[in-house]
């Protein structure tokens, strides 16, 4: 049996197995050394000695050296300390590969330390054709080697024609060594990290030691933090210390120990993805860091009532939600487990450690406004509870009432602080200095419609009975004439076609191995191409995914921040 990383061997999940939320120590290990697998290949393909990487169990650390250029007068002096939380909506995914890091870059770049979600390890294609390239590497030489001794023979033996055959082998095997390293894939994560160094080198990552999801099948979303190492700096968690003290590497980040142990009892498979915890100091303010995507869908109450038993009996100890209050359904009630986990979680290690000031940031699928918060606060001494904005995405143009949405759809994303903390957080009038980010305001907004808005400001109408164009349309154009769609501007379209052919030029430079042979990688390109420009610019020109364009190149979320004194 492999080494078990977690010093909680008392707790063998046998009773766990029957619901889908089960995490083992076996899948754990098996999942943290696949990571660690993909960190150690990304020093060494893509990052080399351009900055220190620190690949461990308990998380992994990307540009871990930063800190040393951390100053605390320079932190004091800038007056605040920024903290955000950005769901990121899978970056690296083939269903994401239009985003614009650059763009995301700039926007994180507005704050000091950001949790991140929806983060994933290399999947799919790019995960096979990095398969493809360590496999390649670690074997040509030996195919190399062999093929020269039947050279040699060759070459005793006088066969022209195979000493022609075998030298082009060989050269073709070893141009391939030189060129194998520059195929290796980036993940989503550090294509994000690298822009941001190019703002400022000093811009770090942590990451979760392994992903996690709701079901087997189901990708698994990494959680990390990015913190801008000249004015935050990591320090010694000592939850993580006290639960990892085995494990090699600062303790600066970590899975909480969600077991009996530390619990009480076993809560562990009530999340479908664990939370992330860390410790950081900028200028005089040191604070913790928890963060997490809590669960959407719940087990079927009926069709799989063991598995809701056995998320609420651990979080609530009761065998239905119908037990529990207002605000609580068959949709909601695992994300409400998780949240009153969380909570828990909070209070214990407020209680148990001198670090006093942890903040929960996450997309929690519950909104502000859900009845049940008001019970379920009150349980654990009326912590704040942060945003009433929207912060996910609507992509219509109207909602179901024909109102505009104004791409704002649901308030998932929240700022929880334990009652009486974060003081320095508040404004002159008493409230917390959080808000929502738009992407319809601002450098964000100006960056968008210079580099991707292609429709026309107004709708266009039936030429057949106007007779004019969109362009010629005066303000109060009657709507009765009015059609569902946009018009494709002549600059956008000119601003389209120059993007895709970019992107094709880009798709059409990628290789990959096959067999071997080092190849281009020309699969799907055409319907790569199609999928860019509908997803990103078509569909700006339909009602019903008018917002489209933002999630494709940002996220289906919007960044949240609060802005906390560190003097």
């Amino acid at each position: 049996m492999t080494k078990i990383s977690y010093t909680l061997w008392p707790f063998i999940f046998a009773i766990l197995c029957a619901t889908s939320f089960a995490k083992t120590v076996e899948q754990d290990n098996e999942y943290i050394s696949r990571l660690i697998s993909e960190c150690e290949n990304n020093k060494k393909f893509l990052i080399g000695n351009d900055y220190k990487v620190e690949c461990l169990r308990t998380h992994q650390h990307y540009n871990s050296e930063s800190t040393d250029r951390y100053s605390e007068s320079a932190a004091t002096s800038q007056g605040k300390v920024r903290i955000a939380g950005y769901n990121l909506w899978h970056p690296g995914s083939q269903n994401s590969i239009h985003k614009d890091y650059k763009l995301l870059a700039k926007i994180i770049n507005e704050f000091d330390v950001t949790s991140v979600i929806e983060l994933l390890p290399l999947v799919n294609i790019d995960y096979k054709n990095n398969e493809a390239v360590t496999d390649y590497l670690a074997e040509t030489p030996e195919k190399i080697r062999k093929l020269k001794i039947e050279l040699k023979k060759a070459v005793s033996e006088g066969n022209s024609s195979l000493i022609r055959e075998l030298n082009s082998e060989i050269s073709t095997f070893e141009k391939g060594l030189d060129q194998a390293p520059s195929l290796y894939r980036s993940p989503g994560y550090l294509k994000l990290l690298t822009e941001l160094r190019k703002l400022d080198s000093t811009w770090s990552l942590i990451l979760s030691p392994r992903g996690d999801s709701a079901k087997v099948q189901n990708v698994k979303e990494l959680t990390g933090f990015l913190y801008r190492g000249k004015t935050v700096k990591p320090i010694t968690n000592d939850h993580c210390l006290e639960t990892y003290k085995k494990e090699k590497g600062k303790k600066i980040a970590c899975f909480p120990n969600l077991h009996a142990s530390f619990m009480g009892r076993e809560t562990s498979h009530v999340f479908s993805r664990r939370p992330l915890l860390a410790s950081f100091k900028s200028g005089k303010f040191d604070f913790s860091l928890l963060t997490s995507h809590v669960v959407f869908t719940s087990p079927h109450p009926v069709e799989k009532k063991d598995e809701m038993e056995a998320i609420l009996k651990p979080s609530f100890g009761v065998l239905h939600y119908e037990n529990l209050g207002t605000g609580l359904d068959g949709q909601n009630y695992a994300r409400f487990a998780e949240a009153k986990i969380i909570l828990e979680l909070m209070e214990k290690l407020g209680r148990n450690y001198k670090e006093k000031d942890i903040m929960y940031i996450g997309d929690m699928n519950l909104t502000a406004d859900n009845p049940y918060w008001s019970d379920l606060l009150k349980e654990h001494s009326s912590p704040n509870l942060l945003i009433e904005e929207a912060t996910s995405l609507s992509l219509a143009l109207y909602n179901s009432s024909g109102e505009r949405t104004n791409s704002m759809a649901s308030n998932y994303d929240h700022f929880i602080t334990p009652k009486g903390r974060f003081d320095n957080c508040l404004k002159r009038n008493g409230e917390f200095d959080a808000r929502r980010i738009d992407y319809s305001s601002g450098f964000i907004r100006d960056y968008i419609y210079d580099n991707y808005i292609v429709r026309s400001k107004r709708l266009k109408l039936s030429t057949e009975e106007t007779g004019i164009i969109e362009d010629e349309l005066p303000d109060d154009t009657i709507e009765e004439s009015i059609v569902n769609d946009y018009a494709l501007t002549r600059d956008g379209t000119k601003r389209m076609n120059f993007m895709i052919r970019n992107m094709a030029k880009e798709l059409n430079s990628i290789y990959t191995i096959k067999r071997d042979q080092i190849v281009k990688d020309d699969s799907r390109i055409d319907r790569k191409l199609n999928y860019f420009k509908e997803r990103v610019f078509m569909s700006q020109l339909r009602k019903s995914t008018f917002y489209r364009v933002y999630k494709e190149v940002l996220s289906d979320h919007y960044p949240i921040v609060i802005n906390c004194s560190n003097k």
